[in-house]
Parts: structure tokens; sequence; C-alpha cells
């Protein structure tokens, strides 16, 4: 990637969407016809985390914890990061832009820092806006420790099912800081992706 697009930036939210394939629509815009998941209407974000639904045994194994950093570049090399609009209709999307989103990752690692959160250790938490990022303490100390990692971070407490509420990081150690790469919080099979959204110090407030 020559230089990043300026449609998105570091930080930004983006709806994952299994899509069952491309086509044109007016004008020769690119169209996705959605496959997944149950929304029951549009995603507030007009970015969107397309991915082949032939792809979609990516999500079981993430919820089993079976998918470590090189099976997330893996699933994340085969997905497009789009600018666009999806149908009230909720079963296509109209793409004004559209970029391959691990390049996108990749690209951003050397670009400026992003904002510095404490972990808060007595809710086991960051908070980079009006929503908590739960992280355990294990969680926390294994990125900690670790060059660069992927994995779980949190699940629900009430079920204790990832596949019902969870969050997983994608993370790299900079010296005494770490970068959140990717995060995906998974909300009832709807996953809310960010991208370089923050990165934290190796010690905890």
């Amino acid at each position: 990637m020559t230089a990043p697009p300026t449609w998105i930036a570091p930080g930004d939210a983006a709806t994952l969407v299994w899509h069952s394939g491309r086509g044109e629509g007016a004008e020769g815009a690119a169209v996705y016809l959605v496959a997944g998941p149950a929304l029951d209407t549009p995603p507030p974000s007009p970015y969107f985390l397309l991915a082949s639904a032939d792809r979609d045994e990516f999500a079981e194994r993430l919820y089993r914890g079976e998918v470590d950093l090189e099976g997330l570049r893996s699933f994340l090399a085969d997905c497009v990061l789009a600018r666009g609009e999806m149908s009230q209709g909720l079963d296509r999307i109209a793409v004004e832009a559209e970029t391959p989103v691990l390049d996108l990752l990749d690209a951003w690692r050397a670009t400026a820092a992003p904002a510095r959160l404490p972990y808060l250790d007595d809710i086991s938490a960051f908070l980079p806006g009006d929503r908590p990022l739960f992280v355990t303490a294990e969680a926390y100390e294994a990125a900690c420790e670790a060059s660069e990692r992927f994995g779980l971070v949190s699940v629900c407490e009430e079920c204790g099912l990832a596949e019902d509420a969870a969050a997983f990081l994608w993370t790299a150690r900079a010296g005494k800081t770490v970068r959140v790469c990717f995060l995906i919080q998974n909300d009832g099979g709807v996953w809310t992706c960010r991208f370089h959204p923050f990165e934290f110090s190796k010690e905890a407030a």
C-alpha cells in the first residue's frame, strides 16, 4: 500500500458483514449482497468489514478460542474494508470506496501513536469511549508480556459464552507501551471492529 486512504482514520468503527457476492449497481458502483449477521436496522457507522460467507467458520473457531494471530491475519487477508451504505432492506451494501483491510492495518502501524489509555485494574477495563472495554487481568498481563498476540480478552459474565458477548484484541508491544492493532467486540453475533484504536502502558493505573 503506497499510502493509506483518507476516507477512514485509525480508531473508526466498522461492522463486520458476511456477504454472498459482489456485483455492480448504478454507474458501476460496487454492491455486496448481505448474508449476515441478523440486524434490525442498518449500522450507524458507514464503514464495513466485508467477509465472504464462505469464511464463516472463522467465527466458530474464534468463539472456541482456536484463532491465533496467524489465523486472524489469514482471515483478514481475504476481507475488504469499505465505506458505503446498507439498504433499508438490510440485504445489500452500496460501496463508495474500499481497500484491503490487512494492508491498511499494517500501514497504520507506522503512523503516529494513537491515544494512550490507562488500564483500570479496579474494574478490569479500558475506557476508550462511552462503553467500557473489559479486559481480564490475565489477558492484560499476557498482552504486556507478548511481543505480539491475538486472543480473547473478556467474555459475558452471565453466560460465559463468547458467541453471546466477548472482546478480542490483536496487540503489539513496543518498548513500554502496547498498541491495540485490532479490536473485535461481539454482541450477539454482531461484531464492531476498530483499527488501531488506542495503546496502553505496561503499568496499570
